[in-house]
């Protein structure tokens, strides 16, 4: 990508408007989030995503006319952020990810610069070092090398933009965002689009974290798979639209995302069991533990209501819990989280 063009409207103002102090960004598959301002309360949300249009000088016309913010080499114009969501369905094609199940995407070679421009939009440039946190994964069943990739090329380009950058686990920013009440004392779960991420937390102490390789995407592929639907775009779209999980299926294509939900939600209840199960020395708890859920794929009606059911069902769980919540604004809880560590580092 050798030229750079972008309109001077849009979303660019995003980044420049904002004052620089501490700043939470979460870095998700699916989304990328920035909380920054008065306590956090500031938030701003771009789609993780890329959508290449051929070059000519009717698209580029049209893209400078919408105001849009884009990419250009001497094949095509990428259209980055929110905006790919319109290409996509105009195109009748899927947007391209740069991240995929939570971490860079090694089978995408334009990744790390499109997340670099996504960032660019929305994150201005430190002025004195403010501190900033942002989200990484867990640990989980192959991802340990790539982890440790993924979180160094996003700290480094971070700290290009003049920030002290610092990586916080992902689930441990839900503790933070929606737990101070209970002394950041337990449960916080993330279910994103690339994956879900736990942080089981005593005392603003991470004692358990991990991750799986399932999100939003598993259930937008594997729904559009067994629809025989070729573009996921339309499977997100329908989901985030008109999905209510406290509902009997009505369709085939409900039913079939009730059977991927549930089959999400399972996936994540028997690991956290398991993990309790191999931790022998957690700190004795003298209160059941709140559990809360945030992330994009938790936005869906019914969806508290299914998880707390099934991961009620099978009897006593490893540790006395509490109520089960979502969070507050379960798509900017992680930034949130974020922010509030930053703030505490600055402190």
């Amino acid at each position: 990508m050798e030229e750079k063009t972008q309109t001077p409207t849009g979303p660019k103002t995003e980044a420049t408007e904002v004052k620089t102090g501490p700043v939470g960004l979460d870095i998700g598959t699916s989304r990328i989030v920035v909380a920054d301002g008065p306590d956090g309360g500031r938030t701003r949300t771009q789609l993780n995503a890329f959508v290449p249009v051929p070059v000519s000088e009717m698209a580029e016309n049209m893209l400078r006319q919408r105001g849009m913010v884009y990419e250009k080499n001497c094949k095509n114009l990428y259209v980055y952020g929110n905006d790919s969501d319109f290409f996509a369905s105009f195109l009748d094609t899927d947007a391209r990810r740069p991240m995929s199940e939570g971490l860079i995407n090694p089978r995408e070679e334009h990744s790390q610069q499109m997340i670099q421009r996504i960032i660019s939009m929305m994150v201005p440039r430190a002025k004195k070092s403010d501190v900033l946190c942002f989200s990484v994964p867990g640990k989980g069943d192959g991802v340990s090398g790539n982890l440790v990739y993924h979180e160094a090329v996003l700290k480094t380009y971070l700290q290009s933009l003049g920030y002290n950058a610092k990586a916080i686990n992902e689930g441990q920013a839900v503790v933070f965002s929606e737990l101070q009440d209970e002394n950041f004392t337990g449960i916080g779960v993330s279910f994103g689009g690339g994956m879900c991420n736990v942080s089981v937390s005593f005392m603003s102490m991470p004692m358990i974290t991990f991750s799986i390789p399932r999100g939003g995407d598993y259930i937008d592929r594997n729904v559009a798979e067994v629809m025989g639907e070729s573009n996921t775009t339309k499977v997100r779209l329908f989901k985030e639209e008109k999905l209510d999980l406290s509902r009997p299926p009505k369709d085939e294509m409900t039913g079939a995302l009730h059977i991927f939900y549930e089959d999400l939600m399972r996936t994540l209840i028997d690991r956290l069991r398991s993990e309790f199960a191999k931790s022998g020395q957690l700190p004795k708890v003298d209160r059941p533990m709140a559990v809360v859920l945030a992330g994009g794929t938790a936005r869906p009606a019914g969806f508290l209501q299914k998880f707390e059911q099934l991961l009620r069902a099978e009897g006593d769980f490893p540790v006395h819990l509490s109520d089960v919540r979502l969070a507050s604004d379960p798509l900017t809880a992680t930034a949130r989280g974020c922010y509030i560590a930053a703030l505490s580092e600055t402190k």
